[in-house]
């Protein structure tokens, strides 16, 4: 069995080569055949020349299309039945990966997630409140207890990533797609506690921005795949509001507010049919009743 592991990288000049060093040594203790796949997407520094002796496969795109481009660039490239993903910044560490990779092999697990809740784990104070938001957000219409939804180190089956390739963006929403993708879809997933370590460099992350686009990716995949589960509640909660006016206006006001409660229970019943649409059109794409 073979290991694709694949490193997107973007101005890393300070920490690639440990990386790289710290997986070989790692990789070697290991039963498998392995590949290591550096995928620079755009790098403006010397992180390319630094590696090129290191005896690992280099892609290059000429222009900045995203970290994700650059994992799908890397899975489209690898040869091996198991893909690994790492950052080459310092925040994962190499020792997580024989981990990772017993539980996908022996447990015969799709994916496994290398949950950033640790006993040690640096994400900035400025970043945790979004990222809590946005995974009890993602658990709640995913209907699944999400520790990390868009943790960078993890493992999965190449077969089963293909599957939704045309639906991976080219952003750093990659992970959360790929997670949210696999569990409306009933694959196997285990998400296995790691540490998430002091990074070298500066991050890429923007806060604010990425996280309204990791809020909107999330329903957008949901409605996707499991239509029901955003348009069912929000019909629910339109009849319930449309009924609090009734009865609200009824006991308190003087008239009552019959067409606002007509307008808002006819929106309820129309999102609703529109879940329902969405869901059979979602059961014939899928093949499944």
């Amino acid at each position: 069995m073979k290991v694709s592991i694949i490193i997107p990288v973007y101005n890393e000049v300070e920490s690639i080569k440990p990386c790289i060093a710290d997986l070989k040594m790692v990789m070697e203790s290991l039963a498998y055949e392995y590949e290591i796949i550096v995928v620079d997407y755009g790098s403006s520094d010397q992180t390319v020349d630094a590696i090129q002796e290191a005896s690992v496969q280099i892609l290059k795109h000429p222009q900045n299309r995203g970290y994700g481009a650059a994992l799908k660039t890397g899975i489209k490239y690898a040869t091996g039945d198991i893909i690994a993903i790492t950052d080459a910044d310092g925040t994962y560490a190499a020792s997580n990966l024989p981990r990772l990779l017993d539980l996908l092999v022996r447990e015969q697990y799709d994916m496994v997630v290398g949950a950033r809740t640790g006993e040690d784990v640096n994400i900035p104070w400025v970043r945790r409140p979004f990222k809590w938001l946005l995974t009890k957000f993602a658990s709640l219409l995913v209907g699944v207890q999400i520790p990390d939804l868009n943790s960078g180190q993890r493992v999965f089956r190449r077969d089963a990533a293909l599957e939704f390739f045309h639906l991976y963006p080219n952003g750093f929403s990659f992970t959360s797609t790929i997670t949210l993708a696999m569990l409306t879809n009933d694959y196997y997933i285990f998400f296995e506690p790691i540490n998430y370590l002091q990074r070298v460099g500066r991050s890429k992350i923007r806060p604010f921005q990425d996280t309204i686009s990791f809020f909107l990716l999330v329903i957008r995949i949901v409605v996707y795949f499991k239509p029901l589960k955003v348009f069912l509640p929000l019909s629910l909660f339109l009849f319930g509001l449309a009924l609090t006016v009734l009865l609200g206006s009824y006991f308190w006001m003087d008239q009552v507010m019959d067409i606002t409660t007509v307008i808002i229970a006819m929106a309820a019943v129309q999102i609703a049919a529109t879940g329902l649409l969405a869901d059979v059109i979602t059961k014939m794409r899928s093949g499944k009743p």
